[in-house]
């Protein structure tokens, strides 16, 4: 069976998008694939597997986290994919996603290496997701699945570890129920060209959700967002993206309801061996502010711009292939009655071993009205 090209760059520009920029991951392990000449129902199923094993280590300047169990090693975000799909002609192929996170300590009963007063669950549905896509009609896909907003702009500055401070996708309530990261409950399409795709997103209601540090409940009521990606040059991606949610907060005996807007934009540069990429965001009774209590639980403005610079040594021997230092950082600002902010500036190395292997260090200045202190992170991880 002949995949047309139009497909096969769609679904770079779209399923693939986050690997391919931040070089995470190795190519997906391909378990079955459709024939060239299907017979039966069974030979126009494609099956493939992947997955990232993480390990880390995190330890704050000055001993203000003595004790804690990120100085014996957490788990840093292992997950598994899983994609089912059918290829129902040369055109039309039905979709399904899944990817499942898993807190190996806590799965293992490792109590010294995981948050036990925590009430996460040990695995989580990281994103669960059917569609289909095509050369023609695009690409539709529904349930829980990377928003606009990240697969626009927060994708090009999501890369070294210590990060996504300052992108939508990582400063709201939470990006799952608020719809700016791994959204729930949500429809999204695509479609366009190699150069140009536009994305459109559509939020459905959700259940509450209990914020565990407030006595407060947030729940989304909808949301909707449109974004587009277009590659300039070979080198040179533009991304920009709009969300709009409706919202509402809950306490005791008291509701409030938000409409809360993003509007953000992305810039990045591949030239060479070089990765240069810049994102900035502006927030609208998005970003919680710590202070504010009830009736200014969220800061009624917000900033965010975040950057990084990484060069490539490619080395390709029989132990290491690449080792890229970086200088990556990010700045959020409330404004308003919630006047605070955070400032990160990272220096940090990965280093891409052979089989999968890859170990990131970093080094974290940290500038913030809280007083957050300097850090260290190491990650050891295992790609396939």
């Amino acid at each position: 069976m002949n995949i047309g090209k139009g497909q096969r760059a769609l679904w770079v520009m779209t399923g693939s998008l986050a690997l391919a920029q931040a070089g995470a991951a190795r190519a997906e392990v391909t378990l079955l694939s459709p024939d060239d000449q299907p017979r039966g129902p069974l030979d126009r199923v494609e099956v493939q597997v992947g997955g990232s094993i993480r390990a880390q280590y995190f330890n704050e300047t000055g001993g203000t986290d003595d004790g804690s169990y990120k100085h014996r090693g957490y788990d840093g975000g292992t997950r598994f994919r899983l994609h089912v799909d059918y290829h129902l002609s040369d055109d039309l192929t039905l979709l399904s996603y899944g990817e499942l996170g898993v807190n190996t300590p806590k799965v293992m009963g490792w109590h010294d290496h995981y948050d036990r007063s925590s009430p996460d669950s040990a695995t989580t549905r990281r994103q669960v997701y059917f569609g289909f896509e095509s050369d023609r009609y695009g690409r539709l896909t529904a349930g829980k699945q990377n928003s606009v907003y990240y697969d626009t702009v927060g994708v090009s500055t999501d890369v070294w570890d210590y990060n996504m401070f300052a992108q939508a996708s990582g400063v709201g309530i939470d990006g799952s129920h608020d719809g700016s990261y791994r959204a729930r409950k949500s429809l999204r399409y695509s479609n366009g060209t190699e150069d140009f795709t536009v994305f459109a997103g559509w939020l459905f209601p959700d259940d509450d959700l209990h914020l565990n540090n407030d006595p407060y409940d947030y729940r989304r009521r909808t949301g909707a967002s449109i974004g587009f990606r277009w590659h300039l040059t070979d080198d040179l991606t533009m991304g920009a993206a709009y969300a709009n949610t409706s919202a509402e907060l809950k306490g005791e005996g008291d509701q409030q309801s938000f409409r809360q807007q993003l509007t953000g934009s992305s810039l990045t540069w591949t030239g060479g061996n070089w990765y240069l990429a810049v994102g900035a965001g502006y927030y609208d009774n998005f970003v919680p502010d710590p202070t504010g209590g009830f009736d200014d639980y969220f800061a009624s403005d917000a900033y965010g711009v975040e950057y990084i610079a990484r060069y490539s040594f490619q080395l390709d021997n029989d132990w290491v292939q690449s080792i890229k230092p970086f200088l990556a950082g990010d700045r959020l600002k409330r404004m308003g009655s919630a006047d605070s902010q955070t400032n990160h500036q990272v220096l940090g190395v990965t280093t891409q071993f052979n089989h999968g292997f890859r170990l990131d260090l970093e080094r974290i200045f940290a500038n913030t009205s809280d007083s957050e202190p300097d850090s260290v992170l190491a990650r050891l991880r295992y790609d396939f």
